[in-house]
């Protein structure tokens, strides 16, 4: 009964720190300039197995615009088609808080457009650079797996942000890709 309390007891503990902090990580810095604090930079430099969260549901500025990821084809003749847009995964109506792996795609959408305009702030402009950045491949990768009807040997893919509904919807252009060839790999053989 002892060694129950005490393994009872030393998982609570466990449990309890993790919690508290995981909460002093989340406590939201300076507004203006999301510095970390000098507590939270010691706490996560200790962290190397990522086990404590950086979840910020108090953001200065909350998301208030759409993205949007879209592509089109180059068929064989030359003809271009027209743009496709990879349709953001809705949750479950009542389930959603507790079961939503939609939710995946829509973030990963949000982190790539991310890291695709940091990627390109850094590299300024340079478009070789850009194609070999993750965040570029993996989207291409995406979007050249996406099945077609048709046998495309080109492909591209665009990313823009929107606000709002309806006609009058104001869209900016993210990203543009240039045309990729999509054409098989020759084998020997």
């Amino acid at each position: 009964m002892v060694l129950d309390d005490l393994i009872f007891a030393s998982l609570a503990t466990v449990l309890v720190s993790w919690f508290s902090i995981s909460v002093i990580c989340q406590i939201p810095r300076e507004i203006e300039k999301w510095e970390a604090t000098r507590l939270e930079r010691w706490i996560r430099t200790r962290d190397v197995c990522g086990f404590i969260p950086s979840w910020h549901f108090f953001a200065p500025t909350p998301a208030t615009d759409d993205l949007h990821l879209l592509y089109r084809d180059r068929l064989p003749g030359g003809n271009i088609t027209r743009w496709h847009e990879i349709p953001p995964g809705a949750p479950p109506k009542w389930f959603g808080p507790v079961w939503n792996p939609c939710r995946r795609q829509n973030k990963a959408l949000i982190d790539i457009s991310v890291e695709l305009a940091k990627t390109g702030v850094s590299l300024a402009g340079d478009a070789a650079g850009m194609q070999l950045s993750l965040a570029y491949s993996a989207t291409l990768n995406f979007v050249s797996s996406l099945p077609r009807d048709y046998c495309a040997d080109g492909t591209q893919f665009l990313i823009m942000r929107s606000k709002g509904v309806g006609e009058d919807v104001d869209h900016h252009v993210i990203f543009l890709s240039p045309m990729h060839s999509s054409e098989p790999a020759m084998t020997d053989g």
